[in-house]
């Protein structure tokens, strides 16, 4: 009886540590498998968050600035700094917004694109009488061009453009960032860019083919090498730790839209024009301010584009018609031509370029002065590119760069006008100008370039003071 009752008494007690010891090796097991099921959702949402990034980060650099499915948003913004002499022996500090710019580019259909470019103006080249009879300038905001092209190129070969347009004539295209590398621009620009009323017809040939998009191995980066480097080790030494970058696809490809053959163009334009020839009472006619171009081109990291350009009319650029507006009466119509051309030799970028009148612009200054002269420019540029590689087909673009300059004038030493009853010396830009510029695009889309000029003014003896000058600059440029 005595066993029995020990017996009774005693197994509950051992069924109750055996239980106990069960749920605890349940309750363990069951942690272990929340752990690995903890680690496993943290592996895959690391995962994803760094496949949406490489997602994110392929589309930003494909992606257009997109307003709708028709409308592309672009600008240019650049803030100037510097320290500049004169040839009269003064000197100035600057630091001033030296351009702000909206391109809206309007593409409905492959045959018809439309373009509209925005500027700053600060107002300084035409001040306004006040109440008090002082003068102040104010800001404007105005229409730099806009035009209409009719015509897909790249299918078939006729199309017309027609607006206000920078006309062909030289290297320019009114674009501040993609005519030249150095901040300022070389004298050819200068005195003979002519932006006007114009429409265009131009002509391409052979007629491209239509060839399938092709798939290219993804084309390394070009990496800044001097101020990107600096400021990333400095803010890292000040405790900044940047994301962990996500390396591209391995493996991955681009499909690159068709490469444009080598092409010959040809176009002509009619424009309204300031000056006026045998027609001046009667209006404008179309004969009498016209133009011609003529030219070839092809693309890529070895690259060559050449071009002969005919104006009727030099005197209706925009330094030209501005400075010489008292005079374009007696002036008429005076031609003008310029030949260019501009190669990309792997890292090494050339532009070569002449622009000047064929004929001589006779007339009185208001000194009474009789004047007869005829402009003209010439320039050479040379840009070497750092870190190259054959994907780059636009020398500048982007990393690192240094350009140097030498451009040229004749025949613009200026001539006397009176502005307010004060003789005035107007017309005149440097006989040479030397630049040399260093630059580099230190993030997407924005660049920081420094540059020394050096420029010499005409003799004493045609009306300059045979002086030299120079300057530094510096320009912030957020282009997008």
């Amino acid at each position: 009886m005595g066993g029995a009752i020990f017996v009774s008494v005693c197994a509950p007690h051992a069924l109750r540590a055996q239980s106990a010891t069960a749920r605890a090796d349940s309750l363990e097991r069951e942690l272990r498998r929340l752990e690995e099921r903890v680690e496993s959702l943290e592996r895959a949402k690391t995962a994803q968050e760094d496949a949406t990034r490489a997602v994110i980060r392929d589309a930003l650099a494909t992606a257009d600035s997109k307003i709708n499915s028709f409308v592309t948003l672009g600008g240019t913004f650049e803030m100037a700094q510097g320290w500049a002499e004169d040839t009269s022996g003064g000197f100035e500090r600057l630091l001033l917004l030296n351009t702000a710019e909206l391109d809206f580019e309007i593409q409905v259909g492959p045959w018809t694109l439309g373009s509209v470019v925005f500027e700053y103006d600060d107002g300084t080249d035409t001040l306004l009488r006040t109440s008090d009879d002082g003068e102040a300038s104010v800001d404007r905001i105005n229409v730099d061009t806009a035009f209409l092209t009719l015509g897909d190129t790249r299918e078939f070969v006729p199309y017309t453009s027609l607006g206000r347009l920078i006309v062909p004539f030289g290297i320019s295209t009114g674009d501040p960032v993609a005519d030249v590398l150095t901040l300022e621009d070389p004298l050819t620009v200068e005195v003979f860019e002519t932006r006007e009323d114009a429409w265009l017809v131009g002509l391409g040939f052979p007629t491209p083919p239509r060839p399938a998009a092709r798939l290219a191995p993804r084309p390394p980066p070009v990496r800044p090498r001097v101020l990107n480097p600096f400021f990333g080790k400095l803010s890292r030494g000040l405790g900044y730790r940047p994301p962990p970058a996500v390396p591209p696809p391995t493996g991955s490809e681009l499909t690159l839209p068709p490469a444009p053959p080598p092409r010959f163009h040809v176009g002509a334009y009619v424009y309204n024009g300031a000056t006026r020839g045998a027609f001046r009472r009667h209006g404008w006619h179309p004969e009498e301010h016209w133009g011609a171009t003529l030219g070839y081109r092809n693309t890529g990291a070895w690259s060559v584009d050449v071009d002969v350009d005919y104006n009727n009319s030099v005197f209706d650029s925009r330094f030209l018609e501005t400075e010489y507006a008292p005079f374009l009466d007696q002036i008429d119509l005076v031609p003008g031509m310029a030949a260019s051309v501009k190669a990309n030799l792997g890292r090494v970028g050339f532009v070569g370029e002449w622009n000047g009148a064929l004929d001589n612009a006779t007339f009185r200054d208001d000194a009474n002065r009789a004047v007869a002269m005829r402009p003209g420019a010439w320039q050479v540029s040379l840009a070497y590119q750092f870190d190259w590689n054959p994907w780059v087909e636009s020398i500048g673009s982007q990393g690192t760069y240094v350009a140097v300059g030498y451009s040229e004038s004749y025949d613009l030493n200026g001539v006397t006008r009176l502005v307010d009853g004060e003789p005035e010396r107007v017309g005149t830009v440097p006989e040479s100008r030397f630049l040399v510029s260093a630059g580099e695009w230190v993030l997407d889309g924005v660049r920081f370039a420094v540059e020394y000029s050096r420029v010499v003014d005409y003799p004493r003896g045609q009306g300059g003071t045979g002086k030299s000058a120079h300057g530094i600059f510096s320009m912030l440029t957020y282009e997008w």
